[in-house]
């Protein structure tokens, strides 16, 4: 069951979100969880996900370090072993899009923006 949990995670990052042109039951909000689940290096996810793989004798970390460097041009192995042709452009398509997610999610926030609340103002304004 743990494993599938994570498999789970590694499908939602390559399936199609949900939008007007994808019926798809993923929805970005589900893919930007399975990327912080299975990159973040700390914080909820990373303990979430290290307990899990801690169950079935994985390290959660080597495990994140690993999607890291996909996420960061390695390559992300194909599930099918001999994929069709067309099934290895999709995936690649797909890779392209997750890793561009990746970066979006994991941009330094900009630093002059006003925080969202008021405890943020009060933190910002000291």
């Amino acid at each position: 069951m743990v494993t599938a949990i994570i498999m789970q995670a590694y499908r939602d990052l390559f399936t199609p979100v949900r939008d007007a042109a994808s019926p798809s039951i993923v929805t970005q909000l589900d893919q930007d969880q399975a990327i912080y689940f299975l990159t973040d290096t700390h914080g909820r996810f990373a303990r979430h996900r290290n307990s899990l793989c801690s169950l079935i004798g994985w390290d959660g970390d080597v495990l994140a370090e690993r999607i890291r460097a996909m996420m960061d041009g390695d390559d992300f192995t194909h599930p099918n072993g001999e994929p069709s042709p067309d099934s290895l452009k999709r995936h690649a398509d797909a890779a392209e899009r997750v890793r561009a997610r990746y970066r979006h999610l994991k941009k330094p926030r900009d630093k002059g923006k006003t925080p969202a609340s008021p405890v943020g103002n009060l933190i910002a304004a000291e």
